[in-house]
This record gives structure tokens, C-alpha cells and sequence, in this order.
């Protein structure tokens, strides 16, 4: 080979090369992340799926609980023995609701790795804790209650606890939050707003307020508004 095609072809091995390896890193990147995202969206449905599962499930016990608890009450009066047999239904009905809630549990901690927690979840009178855990990193917090509370549902104070709790993670760039709960015939009304930069509000919080039927929006990417069911 003459010296001058020996030359150009070894300046294009070693320009090329290291443009072909590039290349396929950028490949191998994009195949990976478009694996992650297909992985992502199966654990999406699959968690959907499994909820349904559970509300069904449970709902369908709960409701043959409370229709047996309704018939025994009617019929203790006129015949304690057939009311008492009712009741004992009733009472099985719940511990089968019980037995499917633990089922799904253990289903939901093998998908997602996390152990049921045995510790009992927080509720609205954990907030100043929270808010105090807060504090300590620096962030100025305001609490304001606006309204009369009323009696609320074990899982609407959860997620009310996690929506505030998420809404103040994201705002470790910021110097000061305010955090609001409106009262309202119905409805509690959680606001989180703060001085740091915008962002999107995360999934989590979304399908909590979805899950319970309420609605969550954002303004600015620096304030979470949810309005939750109160039972």
C-alpha cells in the first residue's frame, strides 16, 4: 500500500474509532434508560393493578360487615339467637377484610422491597414534629389552621401527613414555607407554598390525593394544593 493511503487510513482509525466508541456508549445509555422506563411503567400498572385488587377485595367484605352488623342490630330485639349468628358473620367478614389487607401487604412489600412497617403511621397531630424536623435543617416554617377540624379518616390524615411531608422535601432549596390546613364542609384543604425555586410536584402525592378522591394542583412550581375527602 502506498505511504499515503498507509497514512489516511491509519488517521481514520484513529479519528473514528473513538467517534464509533462514543457512539455506541450513547447507545448502550439510550437502551438503558428506555429499559428503566419501560421497567417503570410495568411497576406503574402493576401497582395500580394490585390496589384495585385490594380495594375491591376489601370493599366487598366491608360491605357484607356492615350490612350484617346492620341486620343484627334490626334483629336483636325480636330473636337475640338469630341476631347473635348474624353478627358472628359479620364478625368472620371482617376478619377475612383483615386477612386479604395483610395478603396484599405482604404481595406489595415483595414488589416493592419495603417491609410492612409495624410502627403506626403518622397522623395530623405528628405535624408539628414534622414541621419542627424541619426547622432544624434551616427552613423557616409557618403553620396556620384555618377552620374548625372535624373528625377525619386514618387514611386521609396519612396522606395529608405525606403531602406535606413530600412538599417540604422538595423544598430544601428554599428559606421559608408556609404550610396551611383549610377546613372545610367535607373537605380538608392542605397548602404548602415556599420561596425556592420551581419544580415538579412528585407522583406520590398525586396519586395519594387520587387515591382517597380528592384533587391535588400546583401553582409555580412552589405550592402544592391538595383538597382531601374527610371520610
Amino acid at each position: 500500500m502506498p505511504p499515503l493511503l498507509t497514512w489516511l487510513a491509519t488517521a481514520a482509525t484513529v479519528v473514528l474509532c473513538p467517534v464509533a466508541l462514543l457512539l455506541l456508549r450513547s447507545r448502550l445509555r439510550l437502551a438503558a434508560t428506555l429499559s428503566s422506563e419501560r421497567l417503570a411503567a410495568r411497576e406503574t400498572v402493576e401497582r395500580a393493578r394490585i390496589i384495585q385488587e385490594l380495594h375491591e377485595v376489601v370493599a366487598h367484605h366491608v360491605s357484607v360487615m356492615t350490612l350484617g352488623v346492620g341486620a343484627g342490630r334490626m334483629t336483636m330485639e325480636k330473636n337475640a339467637l338469630r341476631a347473635t349468628d348474624t353478627l358472628k358473620e359479620a364478625e368472620e367478614s371482617g376478619r377475612q377484610a383483615l386477612g386479604e389487607l395483610q395478603r396484599m401487604l405482604g404481595v406489595l412489600s415483595a414488589f416493592t422491597g419495603v417491609p410492612p412497617s409495624r410502627t403506626p403511621q403518622p397522623r395530623l397531630t405528628d405535624l408539628p414534629d414534622l414541621l419542627d424536623d424541619a426547622r432544624r435543617t434551616g427552613l423557616r416554617v409557618e403553620f396556620v389552621q384555618d377552620g374548625r377540624a372535624a373528625p377525619v379518616a386514618p387514611g386521609v390524615e396519612l396522606s395529608a401527613y405525606r403531602i406535606v411531608q413530600e412538599a417540604l422535601s422538595g423544598a430544601s432549596s428554599a428559606t421559608c414555607a408556609r404550610v396551611t390546613l383549610r377546613w372545610r364542609p367535607g373537605f380538608l384543604e392542605v397548602l404548602v407554598t415556599d420561596d425556592g425555586p420551581s419544580r415538579a410536584p412528585g407522583l406520590s402525592m398525586r396519586e395519594r390525593a387520587a387515591l382517597l378522591g380528592g384533587t391535588l394542583t400546583t401553582a409555580d412550581g412552589r405550592s402544592v394544593h391538595a383538597s382531601l375527602p374527610l371520610g
